[in-house]
């Protein structure tokens, strides 16, 4: 868990007062209805959640007597209070308890329901935090405890909610994202009443924001929230969340270099009741920096004396550690070595941090010890000795892990240029690949282009040259015939003509087949149409679905989606022995599917691996250009059915 000064600042328990618990404990005594009962049962077994966790869970033990099972809402909550017990110590287990809570109120849409639900996934996502799962707080707090409490109309959770996100993003440093939310939070409550609840939620968000702009060095911006949140300490000055005030206030002078005033507010905040362990040592804390910084040395060492002795403040190893580091350098500003050597021995002892911080740590003791064996000339010559082997062994040391950290840094050297050198390598043959696969597709579509317009031209010639000539010769040769010819001959030359006529369509066949009118004409959906009833004939029906087809796909796409589905059709008809091919082409975006199924007498292996018997080569050629995936299931006896897709950006 991340050991930062929000998490504490956000999720400070609260300390109610006993004669709270004693109020409920009255209304307890002398409630009847067996469901309020109930719900007081619970009330009270929170109060002694951070108190006396046995206790706490046979107040709930004794609530879920009380409670139907029907009652969806104080079923809810049983689990829910159950969760609260185990909150930050068995992190499992209080999620499996909000887990229970909220399928058991899903089915519930009521205010209270609703509300204990964004309050279940609250804690949940609270345990990820434990979890170092902050993504997935972020996540759940978004898209389960927001929503659930604007359905539930509860702008103050809502708001608190936007503010541990804010929080969140604090922690990760990203100060601006952080104000972002804290503002939302104001925002969300501003109009609301003027509760001692909404006003203490408000005092926390200016005071987050003042934070967050003091960390981005911005003090100006950070006065105005300072500023409300004064206004609000000012009529409840035993606020809880005075502490935090106070000490984001001595910041805020700390960061202009106005020491006199840090000092003002850090005593202010001394001097409330009932301040939590962590946040007296914060403020101690502060006050001893804001004197050093004012050259009262002497007054800072006591201020922090102060708290050496208590063991809730020094039981937590940050703080100690903290401590002693501090009281060292104020004894090195007095000049008083041996004390400053000690309290930085103690501060090592305790240190949890860095390479770079036990770097200076040994510098500084080292500087310490000169120090204080030139003031202390009457050391024996024994102990004087040990001082110039432990110098000696320091060294050695020194030397020692000098050369094991050149040593490390040769080898990662080494073996991050060998993974450099390897990934270029890798890096070299794919472009290379990729190269080859970009001139393959050149030569591809110069193939397919040249096709295309040799196709075009043969077309034209067909229709426009031959078929023109043989429609002349038709003309000329009835012409002739009402010349020249006697009665009896007209059946035999009409035989003649209409064999011409024959012709002058096949040829007609040819030049449309060889390039299709329609399609330049009409689009691609109308020219598939006509391509499939072209090849219908008695005992096969051909099955045409068109779905969705833009109108504006590229020329060149749509001769080669043309080219694919004539393949396809051709190989069907000419193999397969099918009555029935369905033919269905759609479009979804930017990706073109194409499927012809026939229930023909499928494809067998051996002639599976004979590509070029089938005619597939070309079709697989194009299906490459265009970058597609081409798949074909064939079962014997029971047809084949082809597969493809393709990318219309492609051609």
């Amino acid at each position: 868990m991340k050991n930062l000064f929000w998490l504490l600042l956000f999720l400070v328990p609260c300390v109610f007062p006993a004669q709270e618990r004693d109020s409920l404990e009255t209304l307890l005594k002398k409630e009847k209805n067996a469901l309020k009962k109930a719900d007081l049962l619970l009330e009270i077994a929170n109060f002694l959640s951070d108190v006396d966790t046995v206790e706490a869970i046979s107040y709930i033990k004794k609530a879920q007597k009380l409670i139907p099972e029907n009652n969806r809402y104080l079923q809810g909550k049983v689990q829910f209070t159950f969760g609260q017990q185990f909150f930050g110590v068995e992190v499992g287990k209080a999620q499996d308890y909000y887990q229970k809570s909220v399928k058991i109120l899903e089915k519930e849409q009521t205010r209270e329901s609703l509300t204990l639900m964004a309050r279940a996934w609250h804690n949940y996502a609270t345990q990820e935090q434990y979890r170092e799962n902050s993504d997935s707080f972020i996540s759940i707090i978004l898209n389960k405890s927001i929503p659930l409490a604007l359905k539930a109309g509860r702008k103050d959770l809502h708001a608190q909610y936007l503010n541990d996100l804010g929080a969140e993003m604090y922690n990760r440093k990203q100060y601006l994202k952080s104000i972002s939310y804290f503002d939302q939070s104001l925002k969300t409550i501003a109009n609301e009443p003027e509760t001692f609840e909404i006003l203490q939620r408000k005092l926390e968000f200016n005071v987050n924001a003042a934070q967050s702009y003091l960390y981005l060095n911005k003090p100006a911006e950070a006065k105005t929230y300072l500023q409300n949140a004064e206004k609000i300490i000012n009529r409840y000055p035993e606020n809880p969340v005075a502490v935090s005030f106070y000490l984001v206030n001595a910041k805020y002078f700390q960061v202009k270099k106005d020491f006199k005033n840090s000092l003002v507010s850090l005593d202010k905040g001394l001097s409330l009741n009932n301040i939590l362990p962590h946040d007296y040592f914060g403020l101690i804390y502060q006050k001893a920096f804001t004197l050093r910084n004012l050259k009262r040395q002497k007054e800072a060492l006591e201020v922090l004396q102060t708290v050496i002795n208590r063991k809730e403040i020094m039981s937590m190893k940050l703080n100690a550690r903290i401590l002693h580091n501090e009281m060292s350098k104020i004894y090195a500003d007095l000049g008083d070595y041996k004390n400053a050597y000690e309290h930085q021995l103690e501060t090592k002892s305790l240190s949890d941090s860095l390479l770079a911080e036990e770097r200076d740590s040994k510098a500084l003791m080292m500087e310490t010890k000169f120090r204080t064996a030139e003031k202390e000339k009457q050391i024996a010559e024994n102990e004087l000795e040990i001082n110039k082997k432990n110098q000696y062994m320091w060294m050695l040391g020194f030397a020692a892990l000098l050369f094991l950290s050149w040593g490390i840094y040769i080898y990662n050297n080494l073996k991050n240029k060998r993974k450099i050198a390897e990934q270029r390598e890798i890096n070299l043959r794919q472009k290379l690949k990729e190269k080859e696969q970009t001139e393959q597709l050149k030569v591809t579509k110069a193939i397919l282009d040249g096709e295309e317009r040799e196709r075009e031209r043969v077309a034209k010639d067909l229709h426009d040259g031959l078929g023109g000539m043989l429609a002349g010769v038709k003309i000329n040769l009835s012409t002739w015939s009402s010349n020249h010819l006697e009665e009896d001959q007209y059946e035999s030359f009409h035989k003649i003509l209409n064999q011409l006529d024959s012709s002058v369509s096949e040829l007609r066949r040819v030049a449309r087949n060889l390039m299709p009118e329609s399609l330049l004409n009409f689009g691609l959906e109308i020219a598939l149409k006509d391509l499939c009833e072209f090849y219908m004939k008695d005992g096969l029906t051909i099955d045409f679905q068109a779905i969705n087809i833009q109108k504006n796909l590229p020329l060149n796409l749509q001769v080669n989606i043309y080219r694919i589905v004539q393949e396809l059709l051709n190989n069907a008809v000419k193999h397969s022995g099918a009555d029935n091919i369905l033919v269905q082409c759609s479009q979804n975006g930017e990706e073109f599917y194409i499927t012809v199924e026939d229930n023909g007498k499928g494809i067998t292996e051996s002639e599976m691996s004979k590509v070029k018997s089938l005619g597939l080569k070309n079709l697989q050629n194009r299906v490459n250009f265009l970058k597609g995936k081409m798949e074909i299931q064939s079962t014997e006896n029971q047809g084949t059915s082809v597969n493809i897709e393709i990318n219309t950006h492609v051609a």
